[in-house]
């Protein structure tokens, strides 16, 4: 593609210096929303940090020159997906924005564009054609040698010539070889957690949506000679797909006027909802915004059109009763584009029933299974939420659990993990992650172990309702103190943010028991819905010499309280399981040298009263969290639950039971 796209990127391509000093080049930008360039942060680094580079000056086409600062920036090591910052520009006149991908395959032929200084001149614009031939980590790509990526065109972007869209952002030169490496437009999406800089918030707490919102907006709202999208239809952008550049612009367009996904597994499992099929996610590249899923769906070229409709009006559909207007607006479209496809699909995609789903509820009605087949290879499918699973993602929302297995060997020092993940019910079940040394790590290694998984598999579920941390492993281990990990062991500041505390004061933490694994008993199943049917009834426990009576004669809805800790009543612990309790409760600290005492009774009293007021099961996770966080804030009232411990172990979403236990070879 040429032409008029080559124009365009001309306009939108800058150069980027300090303020002070008016041919002095850094390097390189484009513009990819109004008011908005992007680069990478080494550019703004000639005297150390970015932040230390001061007021800049941006300028490019038509005389454009114009104050600008950094206003965002990613991480701080020089790893492709660190190395992007955002530029804010004040008065930046009438600019074209370059139109980005939303794919996430790589890309064949492109173009670099920049600028360069050459020997004893003013800078000058730069451009060079090669192939990308590789990628390097998650989002670097690599180019071949076909050119030499000049001293200043870092920051700039690099052109997709098939497609008509920017792919990514030109990094860096190969030193001592041609060619280079550039960051793929994906690892936009660490924007999500974007370090603002200065008093910086024009983009609120989550850039990347806003920037890209922002994006998608301006290229449905501009015409005539800044027109991208109208450039691309000229040049032949469609390339025979059925999915036209106009289609995927208003589309995003119109996706950006809804809110936000609430986490990235709703919107992975909507995506492979779609589909017809369960795709095996990236962490680092995987969906994190409606527009993300929409460009998920180009691998069926056949039928792109017909996928992307579909997947559009699920997402209008989860969105009718909250944002009803642009709910409304999306499914018009959706409508409208229907009218150019066959008569069977198109009464496929719109002759649903009109009653829209709320974005936590049922599930919209599919399409007749037997005419989909008919007329595409698209399975036409309900919205993520089933309507058996839906029930239990409203009470308990999405949760993580971690599966602690002894190690063969050495069973009381050595555990392997593997974190599973749960979206809705049980049929959501997901493994995230797993452990691969074979050595094993013991408990106190394991919080430095599983920040860096638990920190991604959180990333993907949370959203204004965190995910549930549960821990699986050996009744004699129930003595751990998993509430009190932190998501980073090290804490980064003496004023920490809120999400540095320990689990158990931001997020629900349970134990749960590993010998469970698999299908739930009959008993296990019974007492479960005992308590789900009533009010739970404290049963305490003293020691374990008086277990086997109070749980045989236990009532169905009762909750075993221990004032013993574990080492002193693991046995009391491990028949209560075996009679199928669901809910324990225990001290972790309880001093009993001189037997039962005036804090034991407390425990009783009090736990009593926390059960009482719950009303429901699936009320007690969050009890026991809300006491941890008063305790966090000296509530002398909720002292008597600083080493309180809850066994919550659901039936209905049982740790799976697989084949490779987790064992050293």
């Amino acid at each position: 593609m040429t032409g008029k796209l080559d124009a365009l990127l001309l306009r939108a391509t800058v150069r980027i210096g300090p303020d002070s000093a008016t041919d002095t080049l850094w390097g390189s930008g484009f513009f990819v929303a109004p008011g908005w360039v992007l680069t990478c942060a080494h550019v703004l680094r000639p005297a150390g940090e970015p932040e230390k580079a001061g007021p800049l000056r941006v300028r490019g086409h038509n005389g454009l020159d114009a104050r600008a600062r950094l206003a965002y920036r990613l991480g701080g090591g020089t790893d492709p997906e660190q190395d992007l910052a955002l530029v804010r520009v004040a008065g930046g006149g009438d600019h074209a924005c370059v139109r980005l991908t939303d794919r996430h395959d790589a890309p064949l032929t492109v173009t670099a564009h920049g600028w360069r200084t050459p020997a004893g001149g003013a800078p000058q614009r730069w451009t060079g054609q090669t192939d990308c031939n590789g990628r390097d980590g998650a989002h670097g790509l690599t180019l071949a040698p076909q050119v030499e990526i000049p001293h200043g065109a870092s920051g700039g972007p690099l052109f997709d010539v098939r497609r008509g869209v920017v792919v990514g952002v030109v990094k860096a030169r190969r030193k001592e070889k041609d060619g280079g490496l550039a960051v793929a437009v994906t690892a936009l999406r660490g924007f999500r957690a974007a370090v603002p800089v200065g008093a910086e918030r024009g983009l609120g707490d989550d850039p990347y949506a806003a920037l890209i919102r922002a994006h998608d907006t301006w290229h449905r709202q501009v015409e005539g000679p800044l027109s991208w999208v109208k450039a691309q239809v000229e040049a032949g952008g469609a390339d025979g797909h059925p999915w036209s550049p106009r289609d995927s612009a208003e589309a995003c367009a119109l996706l950006a006027a809804l809110p936000p996904p609430d986490s990235p597994a709703q919107l992975q499992g909507l995506v492979d909802e779609v589909l017809g099929d369960e795709m095996l996610w990236d962490d680092e590249t995987a969906p994190q915004d409606w527009r993300d899923g929409h460009g998920r769906l180009h691998d069926r070229p056949e039928s792109a059109d017909i996928v992307a409709l579909h997947y559009l009006r699920v997402v209008a559909r989860m969105h009718a009763e909250r944002v009803p207007d642009a709910a409304s607006a999306l499914e018009k479209w959706v409508e409208q584009r229907a009218a150019r496809l066959s008569d069977a699909v198109r009464a496929l995609l719109t002759g649903v029933a009109k009653q829209a789903p709320a974005l936590h509820g049922a599930a919209a009605c599919p399409a007749p299974a037997a005419a989909a087949a008919a007329v595409a290879p698209v399975r036409i499918a309900a919205p993520v939420h089933t309507a058996t699973s839906a029930s239990a993602a409203r009470d308990e929302g999405p949760v993580v659990a971690v599966e602690l297995e002894p190690d063969l060997f050495r069973p009381h020092d050595r555990f392997h993990w593997r974190i599973w993940a749960w979206t809705g019910g049980p049929e959501t079940v997901r493994v995230v992650d797993q452990d691969t040394d074979g050595e094993g790590a013991s408990l106190a290694e394991l919080p430095y172990l599983l920040n860096e998984p638990l920190t991604r598999a959180f990333g993907r579920l949370d959203s204004d309702r965190r995910a549930r941390l549960e821990i699986a492993l050996p009744v004699e281990q129930f003595g751990v103190d998993a509430h009190l990990w932190r998501p980073s062991p090290v804490v980064r500041s003496l004023r920490p943010h809120p999400a540095e505390r320990p689990f158990g004061v931001h997020r629900q933490v349970v134990l749960r028991c590993l010998k469970r694994r698999g299908e739930p008993s009959r008993i296990w199943r019974d007492r479960w819905h005992a308590l789900a049917a009533g009010v739970p009834q404290a049963l305490p426990v003293a020691s374990d010499a008086y277990a086997a009576t109070a749980f045989h004669d236990a009532p169905p809805g009762a909750v075993p309280v221990l004032c013993r800790p574990p080492a002193e009543t693991t046995a009391a612990l491990a028949q209560a399981i075996g009679e199928g309790f669901g809910v324990i409760l225990w001290n972790l600290r309880a001093e009993h040298a001189h037997g039962c005492g005036s804090a034991c009774g407390e425990l009783h009293g009090r736990a009593s009263e926390l059960l009482g007021s719950a009303h429901r099961t699936t009320a007690l996770p969050e009890r026991v969290r809300v006491l941890r966080e008063r305790v966090s804030q000296a509530d002398a009232d909720a002292d008597w639950a600083e080493h309180l411990a809850l066994f919550y172990d659901d039936p209905g979403r049982p740790i799976p039971l697989c084949d490779d236990l987790l064992e050293s070879p």
